[in-house]
């Protein structure tokens, strides 16, 4: 479902307003496009206010009170794409070695009645570009704003909604092709990409998978030197789809095998979904947010204390989920695991301050967790916040699922 032009303007207006509320002469944010999929922290904040995908290039928006908002773009098919689509009028194409130069240009006479500018997206910017920017409009003084944005993009409208529903059905019939296609004597990329195929054919402007084969699972693998196997009875098999549908992200895992699971595989998956529930339990309006995780890990902690036994490889438990794959602020009430904090064994400096859930908020929670020498398992859902709880958008069954047999039960359910 495509957002209504009324609906970026009035997104745009409500910046404008903060801007001037700051005293800000302008804003220029860099974003990257969805070529970049999950590794891309700028690519949403575009998106929600033109509804613009750069793809494999960066695009730079400028906005200005009271002014309609000037898109730049670097690539000049991009461009005649923009000019198609691009609800106002002001877009043009700039090379990408001519960009700073072009945003000077605009913002010249801005910085002459306003010294303060709002920056957003410098973190991914290339060096060029910002060295530009501040050698051309000496005068200025940038501040990063990025929280103007992630404060209205934390509770979603009913048309985002409807995108992430749509995204979710999209997982859904991913897994749906696995199930169809993992007795077919291939190998893991290659049912990467049918699994892939089926998300591109649904629309989607972009795709990834990490599929995890073998007797014990134990982290995601994503590239082909690393999923060539051919999934063999005995087999974990552990999916993980990660899509974007009119720039709203769809995400999922699900764990099974490819014949009856051991008492083993059995017991650790029946830990993640334990997790999963009591995560979903602290995921209602009015509650904290950063007990959502401290509820996952305390199982966790209650089977394993100190993680005695876990491979060290395990990712949070879950995150916001919107036009970024970890949608800003919401995101922050879920930190990594030691794992990916080499040198910061804490994690957090100091606790968060309470965050209220409110409904329309809308996240990935997928626990996870790999036993050294046992067994690996990962539970993951998409789940909207309601007026009354929460509600799971994928249908897939939540279940340590035998993967041919889920398609029989899909077709009968």
């Amino acid at each position: 479902m495509k957002i209504p032009s009324s609906t970026l303007k009035a997104r745009v207006e409500k910046v404008g307003q903060r801007l001037r509320a700051e005293d800000l002469g302008a804003l220029v944010v860099y974003s990257t496009g969805t070529a970049l999929g999950f590794t891309s922290h700028t690519h949403g904040y575009v998106r929600y206010l033109a509804d613009w995908d750069g793809h494999n290039s960066g695009s730079v928006l400028i906005v200005i009170p009271d002014r309609e908002p000037t898109l730049l773009i670097s690539l000049p098919y991009l461009y005649q794409l923009a000019k198609e689509t691009i609800w106002f009028n002001d877009v043009r194409f700039v090379p990408t070695y001519h960009l700073g130069r072009e945003i000077v240009e605009i913002l010249k006479p801005v910085v002459s009645r306003k010294r303060k500018l709002g920056l957003i997206g410098r973190a991914e910017m290339p060096a060029p570009l910002y060295e530009a920017l501040t050698k051309g409009l000496k005068g200025a003084q940038w501040a990063d704003v990025n929280r103007i944005i992630d404060e209205l993009r934390t509770v979603k409208d009913d048309i985002q909604i409807a995108n992430h529903r749509t995204a979710a059905e999209i997982c859904d019939s991913m897994f749906k092709t696995l199930a169809r296609e993992i007795e077919q004597g291939k190998s893991a990329y290659q049912l990467q990409a049918d699994m892939e195929h089926t998300a591109r054919c649904a629309g989607c402007e972009y795709a990834a998978t990490w599929l995890t084969v073998g007797p014990v699972a134990d982290r995601p693998r994503f590239y082909k030197e690393e999923c060539s196997g051919v999934p063999q009875p005995g087999d974990q098999v552990i999916a993980g789809l990660m899509i974007t549908y009119e720039g709203h992200w769809g995400h999922a895992v699900r764990t099974g095998t490819l014949s009856d699971p051991t008492d083993a595989q059995k017991k650790v998956f029946s830990i993640a979904l334990e997790m999963e529930e009591a995560a979903l339990r602290h995921l209602k309006p009015g509650l904290n947010l950063n007990e959502v995780q401290k509820a996952s890990d305390a199982v966790l902690n209650k089977y394993y204390p100190q993680g005695e036994g876990l491979n060290q490889f395990r990712f949070r438990c879950g995150h916001s989920l919107g036009l970024d794959y970890e949608d800003p602020l919401l995101t922050e009430a879920f930190p990594q695991p030691g794992f990916w904090r080499p040198g910061n064994p804490r994690g957090r400096e100091e606790e968060m301050p309470p965050v209220e859930i409110k409904p329309g908020m809308v996240f990935e929670l997928h626990p996870n967790l790999f036993v050294t020498n046992v067994a690996g398992a990962v539970i993951g859902d998409m789940v909207l916040v309601t007026e009354t709880g929460n509600e799971i958008m994928n249908r897939f069954p939540r279940d340590l699922i035998i993967w041919p047999e889920s398609l029989t039960e899909q077709s009968n359910g």
